[in-house]
């Protein structure tokens, strides 16, 4: 890959973590709800949390780069 992909990449990458907000909303609400979890479901479910955390937080990436490409199909139409 030439360095201006790249670059591309880790541009949109910093976008979607740092300019969108309900990105870092819904990261801290993610965790918000597995603490509340474990708490919840005691030390024998640290297995099941773990998993949790991981669908919510894929479901969250997976959504906010969805958005990111309306957006951006948006931006290219006008």
């Amino acid at each position: 890959m030439s360095s201006v992909s790249l670059r591309g990449i880790g541009e949109a990458i910093w976008g979607l973590l740092v300019e969108d907000g309900s990105l870092a909303i819904g990261i801290v609400v993610s965790l918000a709800v597995t603490w509340l979890a474990a708490i919840v479901l005691g030390e024998g479910a640290h297995n099941v949390v773990g998993w949790l955390l991981l669908v919510m937080l894929t479901s969250l990436v997976v959504f906010n780069l969805q958005a990111a490409g309306r957006k951006a199909r948006r931006k290219i139409s006008s």
